[in-house]
């Protein structure tokens, strides 16, 4: 395999692991709830208006502990294979 399809698939597999992680985190908060504590980065949305068209740039995140373990699981089991 490519080395440029090595590091694609370890970014598909941080981002699986950090979804899965934060989905499970949120289902199990009940019984643990420090899985769900976490912060959120960003910025707000800033247009750009021309006249003739307009665009709109945002980003924001949120990470959280189970997001965290997810990314911890994802490099270990990537360094496995």
């Amino acid at each position: 395999m490519r080395k440029g399809g090595n590091s694609i698939y370890f970014i598909l597999l941080l981002l699986t692991s950090v979804i899965i992680g934060t989905i499970l985190g949120k289902a199990f908060s009940g019984f643990l709830p420090i899985l769900n504590y976490g912060e959120s980065i960003g910025f707000g949305p800033a247009t750009l208006d021309l006249s003739i068209f307009s665009v709109t740039f945002g980003f924001s995140a949120s990470l959280t502990v189970a997001g965290i373990l997810g990314i911890l699981i994802a490099i270990i089991a990537y360094k496995k294979l």
